[in-house]
């Protein structure tokens, strides 16, 4: 991937903050000390998703968590940095909050259609690495019902060892759509094993 250190740049020091209100300062300083060229040498390795990729901030937003983690040489737990992502993604709620899903219930469903035409116009074939995302629009009738086959996240986390780490970071979705006034319903992830990652979002105000 291209390195963008605006990523590291901005959630660095909430990541910082966090682990030491958590866990102290010694280790805080580790982790972003430690962290800061772990995060560039990710990025580099990492398999190429593609400009315009829309899910491609996914991936950059991931490997700061990752990096922090491995600036500390694992003294903290995944489990550990699944506190510290809550932390960040709190502290964004805002940000997320500018998309209410009970007023517009299909805005996911949309945006993976867009992202699967970006897909559909040769993107696929030239970064098969990225995401691969799928529908049944038989399956569901409220909200928005979309699946992926792979992730190159935990593709490539798995690949080099760091697979451990994929549960806390699989865990953000269901804070990030509930501080987008959404509820998610999953069955399946791939980090834990599972052919695909489900996602049936639907607005907190509605029913199953």
């Amino acid at each position: 991937m291209k390195y963008k250190g605006i990523y590291w740049h901005i959630l660095a020091p909430m990541v910082k903050k966090s682990i030491e209100k958590n866990y102290g300062k010694e280790i805080a300083l580790r982790a972003i000390k430690g962290g800061r060229q772990k995060y560039k040498d990710l990025i580099l390795n990492a398999p190429e998703l593609g400009s315009g990729n829309q899910l491609a901030a996914n991936a950059y937003f991931a490997y700061v968590f990752v990096a922090a983690w491995l600036g500390t040489d694992k003294k903290l737990t995944p489990e550990n940095m699944g506190v510290v992502m809550r932390d960040i993604l709190l502290k964004l709620k805002p940000l997320f909050g500018i998309i209410d899903l009970n007023k517009n219930e299909k805005y996911w469903y949309n945006s993976m259609q867009k992202y699967k035409k970006w897909c559909d116009s040769g993107n696929l074939k030239k970064y098969p690495a990225t995401w691969q995302v799928n529908f049944d629009e038989e399956l569901h009738d409220k909200g928005s019902y979309y699946y992926f086959t792979s992730c190159p996240i935990c593709a490539y986390l798995k690949g080099i060892g760091l697979g451990e780490i994929m549960p806390p970071l699989c865990e953000t979705d269901e804070y990030m759509f509930a501080y987008q006034h959404g509820k998610l319903y999953r069955q399946n992830t791939i980090a834990s094993g599972g052919k695909i990652c489900d996602y049936w979002v639907v607005g907190d105000k509605n029913e199953k």
